[in-house]
């Protein structure tokens, strides 16, 4: 059974736990059993405001850090359904892939990887140019492309803008990552708000970021990065790892406001940023497995769509039957080695 299932009575304790921190001395605080269900549980543990945070197995408490500017570094968008786009390669990304949908909305996303090849390798560009380096990859939570928001009223055409959030992770250095939020406006055409990047007609910006550990390809198996948004509070990135470190970034809802439109999520390991690809060795295979909290508790619907124009080079293939899930789930297997016919798999 998943990581996931295990840690529904841990997250049962973080809840109790945090109704009562506020009057628990530090020698209180909750703690975890395992590190499996830490990770689980620290990624819903509330923080005490704006900024950055860490965490450490296995207390589950945040502890504020330093913020870092983020990279200037675009996770460019694939082309928009219904626009005049290239063909779509065979490769996962750049409109390529399978996201969760719900009817409803979704406040929280959670991705992880099953089913990770033992000798799993990877190379890439750092921020999309220069040469291949091994564990030059993203990983990116994404939500679909959504109309409405009041980021757009600027516009040349607000009707035709469109607004799109990213959690990601992206490699900095053989020693550092970044975690941080990206934010899009799609099709803005016209002078970017201050303190926005142009790309194309497009504007992008970010939130502060916080720095990490580089991630290697082997600890796919043992990630987990979560997103969330709330309406009038703040939205958050979390990133975990198997070895017991976390760390959190938060940023206000308000930025596009996010919280009042998500309801598709496309989860996955891709190129680092700039368009590029993320080259995993010979035989490599995955599964993208995304956990979402929403209204609806029902199995969402498993959309033939991507978000990102990062890619992989992996392919999408047939994956196996999800087990029972405590929330709507959805798998994705992915591999450069024997392929069968592409399918997904949802549970709740």
């Amino acid at each position: 059974m998943r990581r996931i299932t295990q840690c529904l009575g841990v997250l049962a304790s973080v809840a109790l736990a945090a109704a009562s921190v506020g009057s628990a001395s530090a020698a209180t605080h909750p703690v975890a059993g395992s590190k499996a269900q830490w990770q689980v549980a620290i990624a819903h543990v509330p923080e005490r405001g704006t900024g950055c945070y860490h965490a450490s197995y296995p207390a589950l408490q945040w502890h504020a850090v330093k913020c870092v500017a983020a990279p200037k570094v675009p996770l460019a968008p694939a082309v928009p359904s219904g626009s005049a786009r290239h063909a779509a390669p065979a490769v996962v990304g750049d409109g390529t892939d399978y996201s969760a949908q719900v009817p409803g909305l979704i406040s929280q996303a959670t991705g992880t990887f099953t089913g990770v090849s033992s000798g799993i390798t990877e190379k890439g560009q750092n921020g999309g140019s220069g040469s291949q380096v091994a564990n030059a990859f993203s990983l990116q939570l994404n939500t679909q492309f959504f109309s409405g928001s009041p980021a757009c009223a600027k516009s040349s055409d607000p009707a035709d803008c469109l607004a799109w959030q990213q959690f990601v992770y992206t490699y900095a250095s053989r020693s550092t990552g970044d975690l941080f939020m990206q934010y899009w406006l799609i099709n803005y055409d016209a002078t970017c708000p201050s303190g926005w990047y142009t790309y194309s007609e497009d504007c992008y910006t970010n939130s502060s970021a916080s720095t990490v550990s580089t991630l290697t390809a082997k600890q796919l198996a043992t990630v987990q990065l979560s997103g969330s948004a709330k309406s009038g509070g703040n939205d958050k990135v979390s990133l975990s790892v198997g070895s017991g470190q976390a760390t959190l970034v938060t940023g206000k809802d308000t930025k596009i406001h996010l919280a009042a439109n998500w309801n598709t999520t496309e989860w996955g390991v891709f190129g680092d940023g700039g368009g590029s690809e993320a080259n995993f060795g010979t035989g490599t295979k995955l599964e993208a497995v995304t956990a979402l909290t929403a209204t609806s508790s029902s199995a969402p619907a498993c959309i033939q769509e991507g978000f990102t124009g990062e890619t992989n080079n992996l392919t999408l293939t047939s994956t196996p039957a999800l087990g029972s899930e405590p929330s709507p789930t959805m798998g994705s297997k992915q591999t450069n080695g024997t392929t069968g016919t592409a399918s997904c798999a949802v549970a709740a």
